[in-house]
């Protein structure tokens, strides 16, 4: 075996560079980050980022009780400051303003009641704008019909040039001396619970005191307990011309930073600089919505749906022509839970994970990596919830 490495990173996107630049910040010796071919998938973000969880209050809530539930969205409040701090003394491009979920169906509208109601009694800011009050509101003036009211959660949505903060968060790991870099992938990984940890990268082993695995979709590849878990998705985006109120200056719409989704996640969007808007979704129209895809390919029907569905929920805003349009599509990874996965392996403290953030990828992927350096230099971080860690997942089959 070669020389040994206190810590290997296998991945090179924000979670795996946020996880380089804090254990360096903590005085970790030698960090190496397996790069491995192409450009990774969060440097290719829409960059819409909120606070709190994608998924409303309710979900969480009736799947893993309301306690957790405030737990998982002050942890992804936490996140967003996280991240949007560093990208302003890094000279990011990041805008920061209201997060809306516009409601547009009747059963949005009970869980949006519900949601709210359980926000406001755990401590977590939310209110229910509707009626009258919707019609006379500075959001409501620009919208159609469709939308019957706004769950509004505060200033926790905005909009970062995510190929700007990989960039940034490279460059600035790269003039670190702690920290040095491979082209080559991490293709293996033995000593599963013995007394040495042996991480193969480009057919050389090298022995290892910790392995963060952030390498997104491939991490099942290295460790084959969480495959089943971790499952694919689909989605596609574009940026088109804004603003969203027909001219009006002082409309609260025009300010960049704004995060909305609508149809319970399916529509979702930003504001963004000089006047543009960023709209995705769309997954509905995919086979099995999505799931399961093995690659992530634009769709001119889907295309199509996120600029009509855009004209019904925007009264004011002018449709442009979709053949000048650029959509983008890429794939997330969603663990079955509905719930990120970060912390050490069970059985094997060595070998820590951090995926699944669901379409929260910056932000939560920084954080991330944080939590992770802070667990492998101090054994404890009180940031990271101990139900995200990897072992809630042990009782799940190998996938072959």
């Amino acid at each position: 075996m070669s020389n040994q490495i206190p810590v290997v990173i296998a991945g090179a996107g924000i979670t795996g560079l946020s996880a380089a630049l804090h254990l360096a910040d903590m005085g970790a010796g030698p960090v190496l980050v397996a790069r491995g071919p192409g450009d990774p998938s969060s440097a290719r973000a829409p960059g819409m980022i909120t606070g709190g969880q994608r998924d409303n209050f309710t979900r969480v809530a009736i799947a893993h009780q309301t306690d957790f539930a405030r737990i998982i969205w002050e942890f992804g409040d936490r996140a967003f400051d996280r991240t949007v701090a560093w990208a302003r003394s890094h000279d990011v491009n990041v805008a920061t303003g209201r997060r809306l979920r516009l409601i547009v169906t009747p059963e949005e509208l009970k869980e949006a009641t519900e949601a709210v109601d359980l926000m406001t009694s755990a401590g977590v800011t939310a209110r229910l704008i509707q009626g009258d009050e919707l019609k006379s509101s500075s959001w409501g003036a620009c919208l159609g019909s469709r939308v019957i009211a706004i769950q509004d959660e505060g200033d926790r949505g905005g909009w970062i040039d995510a190929g700007m903060m990989h960039l940034r968060m490279l460059e600035t790991a790269q003039k670190h001396p702690s920290i040095s870099f491979t082209e080559l992938p991490v293709d293996d990984v033995d000593g599963y619970a013995n007394e040495d940890l042996v991480v193969t990268i480009g057919n050389k082993r090298h022995a290892a005191a910790a392995l963060i695995v952030a390498c997104h979709l491939s991490t099942g590849d290295l460790v084959p307990s969480l495959k089943a878990a971790l499952v694919s998705s689909a989605d596609q985006w574009l940026t088109v011309p804004g603003p969203l109120d027909s001219g009006n200056r002082l409309s609260a719409w025009n300010r960049s930073g704004i995060a909305w989704s609508a149809f319970h996640n399916h529509e979702w969007g930003s504001t963004l600089p000089r006047g543009r808007l960023l709209m995705g979704g769309g997954r509905i129209l995919r086979k099995w919505a999505g799931f399961e895809a093995t690659e992530a390919e634009v769709e001119e029907r889907i295309t199509n749906y996120i600029i009509d569905q855009a004209t019904k929920t925007f009264a004011h805003w002018n449709k442009p022509d979709t053949s000048s349009l650029r959509a983008q599509a890429g794939l997330d990874c969603h663990p079955c839970d509905e719930l990120p996965v970060i912390g050490p392996m069970y059985g094997e403290g060595r070998i820590l994970v951090a995926a699944g953030f669901m379409g929260q990828g910056i932000t939560l992927g920084f954080q991330a990596g944080y939590c992770l350096a802070k667990l492998l230099m101090t054994g404890a971080c009180q940031e990271l919830p101990r139900r995200l860690w990897p072992e809630r997942l042990r009782s799940l089959p190998d996938k072959e």
